[in-house]
């Protein structure tokens, strides 16, 4: 017989053996049919992959995206598009070389290395289909990633290089399900809610160009790496909006929107609700149209609810992207300029008291629903609430596993291509009621000896990521507003009586980052908007004051502009029937 002891220390021995033995296989059984194809296609190529005498990777990580889209659209009350679509993209990550240097943060003909664009794939789970397509997407990465190397290694030989920085760090391997409830509805629900909204504008003659759209989206990613980081996510997304433009007598073109966003249709505002906004929509494009174009104007503008989440996230949050400055071997294609971030930790770029804070782990704040948030990154990494400004000064900025100039590591924020906000909250400590912030409007007025304010309740744009590949930048920047510039499209004179009067076409001359360290004053209160944040299409929450600023430039429009329509709008015979043969058919 052997004592106690001996016995218990033999079965603990035992199990953990037989756990050793068997833990994998069961973690595998419980991965579905793609992923099983994704692992083994990635521990095969991490084992095998090499061509002739040249590096093997030291990282891959496939990505197999998921989408079902269900899509409808109407103009005055008819169906102008409807359809569902499935689709099937994978995505490899290669990097060749070593986490000091490889293949990555380089551009060269026909684009940005490192990562390929997504291509589609069978939409059946056929495992040895998923493994060939898999298998064929690796070998056309690796191939490119050596290639790319040899070129980055050859740029660098000519060039001397002012700071050592790693091209990618590593982190902790991850596995982890992220599986939000789905988020879909009937088609022949998406279309009669589009048409009876879209219907909403036959009574607005007034309106020349009308459409309502609905989507309703659920992505699943399978996501795997050779670091041993594993995760499924799934996210369920519905997009609501509803555009409409016209012309004032002059020509000059009027665009308005209303949209709404959400997880679930439940997240929406109701339809009563969403019909109460499309016809205040329509009462402003009627009202800009006769009102009249502003003058030139210079001195304080009250930035409220809306307009501000819009300034803040397009001048402000751009810039708190960790993205890094790419190596080329081609003077055509030189990366966009630094962020001025970089330079900037430590120092005071708002006023005393703003703190800044990025939060995807939060669904709310102060009881107000955020729509931004999640639980792990595309880098596999999982997401924490950063704080960026405390007191007005940068603490740090978002970042991937790509390093920066003062940000070595990763702080769970990489959407897409690269670093992108989720929940962005501000507050401060001196805010101002919303009659106070008024008041000091009108003091700042008085002072300048202006007989009137400016407040501005809606832009036309929404926050743009910058992004890293230069040919994305070469579509994009001739129409994208510059930083800080913007068609303006709710904006008032505000007069010391307390009236306002409504201008049109109004443009914002630059408002730069720098200028937001001088805000005059903030409210106490604050929005809360959502967008998406291109040209990743990430949703974004922006929880942001209303902001007051002392000296800000506005002027109307130069250049040619469209001559307006010769004869009115048919739809002005149906919403004000005349006595005519005619006029029987006004109740179509």
């Amino acid at each position: 017989m052997f004592p106690v002891g001996v016995v218990m220390k033999a079965t603990v021995a035992c199990c953990f053996a037989l756990c050793v033995l068997f833990c994998t296989p069961c973690v595998r059984a419980q991965e579905d049919l793609v992923t099983s194809a994704m692992r083994d296609e990635l521990d095969r190529s991490m084992k095998t992959l090499q061509l002739e005498k040249l590096a093997k990777p030291y990282f891959i990580a496939d990505r197999i995206q998921d989408s079902t889209i269900t899509y409808a659209s109407a103009t005055l009350g008819s169906l102008r598009n409807s359809n569902t679509s499935h689709s099937r993209f994978l995505t490899v990550e290669m990097r060749v070389g070593d986490y000091a240097l490889d293949n990555t943060n380089f551009i060269t003909t026909p684009g940005f290395a490192g990562i390929s664009r997504g291509f589609p794939i069978t939409l059946e789970d056929n495992y040895k289909e998923l493994r060939r397509q898999i298998w064929l997407a690796t070998d056309a990465a690796y191939k490119r990633a050596l290639g790319d190397l040899a070129r980055k290694r050859a740029a660098l030989e000519n060039r001397t290089r002012t700071e050592e920085l790693p091209d990618f760090t590593k982190a902790q391997p991850t596995s982890l399900r992220d599986e939000a409830a789905p988020a879909r509805v009937e088609q022949a629900a998406l279309e009669k809610m589009v048409r009876e909204l879209s219907g909403l504008f036959r009574r607005m003659p007034e309106v020349y160009s009308s459409t309502v759209n609905l989507t309703v989206s659920e992505v699943l990613t399978r996501q795997i790496d050779s670091e041993g980081t594993a995760f499924v996510r799934k996210t369920p997304e519905v997009t609501f909006r509803a555009v409409a433009s016209t012309q004032a007598p002059d020509g000059m073109p009027l665009e308005d929107f209303v949209a709404a966003y959400g997880r679930s249709m439940s997240d929406l505002p109701s339809q009563e609700e969403l019909a109460k906004q499309i016809r205040q929509l329509g009462t402003h494009l009627a009202e800009l149209r006769s009102a009249p174009l502003p003058d030139r104007y210079i001195g304080p503008v009250l930035f409220e609810g809306q307009a501000a989440a819009q300034l803040f996230g397009h001048v402000f949050v751009a810039n708190l992207l960790a993205r890094r400055r790419p190596v080329s071997d081609n003077a055509r294609f030189q990366s966009p300029a630094e962020n001025p971030f970089l330079d900037k930790m430590g120092a005071r770029v708002l006023p005393e008291g703003f703190d800044v804070v990025d939060a995807p782990t939060r669904d709310s704040y102060e009881g107000t629903h955020l729509l931004g948030g999640y639980r792990i990154d595309d880098d596999g990494v999982a997401a924490r609430d950063v704080t960026l400004v405390e007191k007005g000064i940068l603490k740090t900025l978002l970042s991937t596993r790509v390093p920066v100039r003062g940000v070595l590591e990763t702080n769970g924020h990489r959407r897409g291509a690269g670093a992108a906000p989720s929940n962005v909250i501000v507050t401060t400590e001196k805010g101002l009621s919303d009659d106070e912030l008024r008041a000091e409007l009108m003091r700042l007025v008085k002072q300048r000896g202006l007989g009137y304010g400016m407040l501005v309740r809606r832009l036309s744009y929404a926050p743009r990521l910058p992004t890293l590949d230069p040919f994305v930048t070469m579509v994009v920047s001739g129409a994208a507003p510059s930083p800080g510039e913007a068609n303006l499209t709710l904006v008032y004179k505000v007069f010391p009586d307390g009236h306002e009067e409504l201008v049109r076409n109004t443009e914002l001359s630059a408002i730069t980052y720098t200028e937001l360290k001088d805000i005059a004053a903030a409210s106490a209160s604050a929005s809360v908007y959502t967008t998406t944040f291109s040209p990743g299409g990430a949703l974004v929450s922006f929880r942001v004051p209303s902001l007051l600023f002392d000296d800000v430039t506005m002027k109307k429009p130069s250049g040619e502009i469209p001559k307006p329509p010769v004869v009115p709008s048919p739809l002005a015979d149906y919403v004000n029937p005349k006595s005519s043969p005619g006029s029987g058919h006004n109740q179509h």
